[in-house]
């Protein structure tokens, strides 16, 4: 078994039992595999105190964040396959002012997807990071709401797809 770090002890409420309970906060290299690539990850888990720490039928997952482990498993893939990561998608669409709802617009990947993808709850595909690599070259992303821009005004009316252009249009000298 891969060594056990303990990083803090914290206090937590327990509703079933009414008490307060200690819990020391463990961090623990693990092995993953993410779309058949296989790699170590740093996990970080909550084991009663008094309990045995390198028993994983203790570990619990923080309560305040169950995803914090799958969410590093995914930032690491990502880095592992070169794909961009949420906070470089969301700089990029902000850098542009566009919402999330006119680069769904745009791309053709959902809101709800594009959101859950945007906040890192999701791990996207290759194809959907090659559609959200384009949010950085605004010329080509002009070139292409003209060339869709029956399909935006269909889907999202005259007036979005005007406040797409104009906004794109106030970039294009970004990716010069």
């Amino acid at each position: 078994m891969n060594p056990v770090k303990v990083n803090s002890v914290i206090t937590e409420y327990d509703p079933i039992s009414d008490q307060k309970i200690k819990y020391q906060k463990i961090q623990i290299s693990e092995s993953v595999t993410v779309r058949n690539i296989s790699f170590n990850s740093p996990h970080y888990y909550l084991v009663e105190e008094g309990l045995d720490i390198h028993d994983p039928q203790n570990f619990e997952v923080p309560f305040d964040n169950p995803d914090v482990n799958l969410r590093a498993d995914y930032q690491i893939y990502r880095e592992k396959v070169g794909f961009l990561q949420p906070r470089e998608i969301k700089k990029v669409r902000e850098h542009l002012r566009l919402s999330l709802r006119e680069v769904s617009a745009i791309l053709g990947i959902s809101y709800s997807t594009l959101s859950e993808i945007e906040n890192g709850l999701v791990l996207h595909s290759q194809i959907q990071d090659t559609l959200l690599r384009m949010l950085e070259h605004t010329y080509t992303l002009s070139t292409i709401v003209e060339q869709h821009k029956g399909l935006i005004i269909n889907s999202h009316g005259l007036k979005a797809y005007q406040r797409i252009i104009d906004k794109l249009n106030a970039e294009k000298n970004w990716d010069s």
